[in-house]
């Protein structure tokens, strides 16, 4: 629908019709060949023109009259760019405050008391799971959070799929993964309550794991937040059920599990390309085929397929990245010599991939856990030693690391390295990559075993 504005351009006035959902940016030449050729002419003699209403700032011209609620009959003048209406002065300085907190963005708005109301059912539902585990005997009511997880998922899909209201179905299917996974736990308990921690851990990953499944179908559109924990469950899953089904220890088990991460988390960007339905051209076999003409992909399904892709990437090197922070630490807690090293080479290895990436995310996800595996291995070395033994092998070389950090924050960002440098890192890399298989066998005492073969 047209808005009918007043433009006023020196001192004469026109009056337009615009249409509400064109930007303003594409409307501005025709609403200046209204007022004549030589205000277009003057437009080289400075930066253009601005859109202004009295006594407000300029409007974004990358927004349609309709988004910058422009109404029938307003009044907007055109400046040129730098010589912008002064703001105007107010004569009741009561009315001039009235009028900032009205602006403030730390209002309250009705958004905000839904996201209040939200918040509220959220802590109401989790604290009612909470409570379950409040005394004892509670194995024995493992139905009530399995029944509520499928009633809190079959109202997150009604919720998406007939309201359409995205955020509650989201919410409401994270808290059903969450009543899925306490139900795992109570019902292993159940089953038999003088267990292993294994296997009570590895039925309620189970259980949030196929959650997750469902709640990915019933929710959509919300399919990166669920791919996310999705990984991540599965990720924590392997070494949770070679521990159960197993002799191995908790740290020979996690080890297994963070050398899969490494290797899994190469397949991210492929994995990625091919769920946002993105298909590579295959690469020409003969010269015949080189002059074959290729079909022109259209502009708009790679731009919307390359967001998807983005998206995807973000969140499979999230549940990746979580993940093997969760298994490092557990790694590094306890354990013996080589579990130690084992998780310095692995996270020296996380640092170095780390350079390969450009998105926040995804080298967030590789550094977090070498930075978490670093520190768990530095505290796990200092803890229970003699406080001058902590301040010189711990407290000493901190200090000196981060200082030497702190210095390269000033040289090394945006510094182009020689190409040598680079190959001698790619070289480093590939070798610590290699260390990651024979220091697995050392971490799962493979060799004493052949050592011990020889009698």
């Amino acid at each position: 629908m047209p808005t009918r504005l007043r433009f006023v351009l020196g001192d004469k006035a026109v009056d337009v019709a615009l249409p509400g959902e064109v930007q303003l940016v594409d409307l501005l030449p025709s609403i200046l060949a209204q007022f004549g050729k030589e205000w277009i002419e003057q437009s080289v003699d400075h930066e253009g023109w601005v859109a202004q209403r009295l006594g407000e700032p300029p409007l974004d011209e990358d927004k349609s009259p309709a988004e910058l609620q422009l109404l029938d009959g307003d009044t907007v003048h055109l400046r040129p760019r730098g010589e912008e209406f002064a703001p105007l002065d107010y004569d009741d300085l009561v009315d001039g405050l009235a009028e900032r907190a009205r602006g403030d963005a730390g209002q309250w708005t009705p958004e905000r008391s839904r996201w209040m109301l939200r918040a509220g059912a959220m802590v109401a539902l989790l604290t009612g799971l909470v409570a379950l585990f409040a005394g004892p005997g509670a194995s024995s009511f493992w139905l009530v959070p399995a029944v509520l997880a499928l009633a809190l998922l079959i109202g997150a899909a009604a919720a998406a799929r007939t309201v359409g209201d995205l955020v509650n179905a989201t919410g409401l299917a994270l808290v059903g993964i969450a009543y899925a996974t306490a139900a795992g736990w109570l019902l292993a308990l159940w089953l038999d309550p003088a267990g292993e921690l294994g296997v009570w851990i590895t039925c309620a990953l189970a259980m949030a794991v196929a959650a997750t499944v469902l709640a990915l179908v019933a929710v959509a559109d919300s399919a990166l937040i669920f791919t996310a924990g999705l990984t991540f469950g599965v990720m924590v899953l392997i070494p949770s059920v070679i521990w159960t089904w197993s002799d191995l220890t908790a740290q020979q088990s996690v080890a297994i599990g963070i050398t899969v991460n490494v290797v899994a988390s190469l397949f991210i960007p492929g994995t990625a390309f091919r769920l946002g339905r993105l298909r590579l051209p295959m690469l020409p076999t003969e010269a015949a085929e080189v002059k074959e003409d290729t079909e022109p992909v259209p502009h708009q399904v790679v731009v919307e397929r390359s967001a998807i892709v983005f998206g995807y990437l973000r969140a499979l090197y999230l549940g990746f990245g979580v993940a093997q922070a969760l298994l490092l630490i557990v790694l590094n807690v306890r354990g013996g010599q080589w579990p130690l090293i084992f998780g310095a080479v692995c996270a020296l290895l996380l640092l170095m991939r780390s350079r390969h990436l450009s998105g926040v995310v995804p080298r967030w996800s590789l550094l977090v856990p070498a930075i978490a595996a670093v520190v768990t291995i530095v505290l796990r070395l200092g803890f229970g030693h003699h406080p001058l033994d902590r301040v010189l092998a711990v407290l000493t070389p901190l200090v000196l690391v981060g200082a030497a950090l702190v210095v390269l924050t000033s040289v090394l960002p945006g510094k182009r390295m020689r190409p040598y440098w680079g190959r001698a890192v790619d070289i480093f890399e590939h070798a610590t990559a290699i260390a990651v298989i024979p220091l697995l066998l050392a971490v799962l005492d493979v060799y004493a075993w052949v050592r011990g073969l020889s009698g």
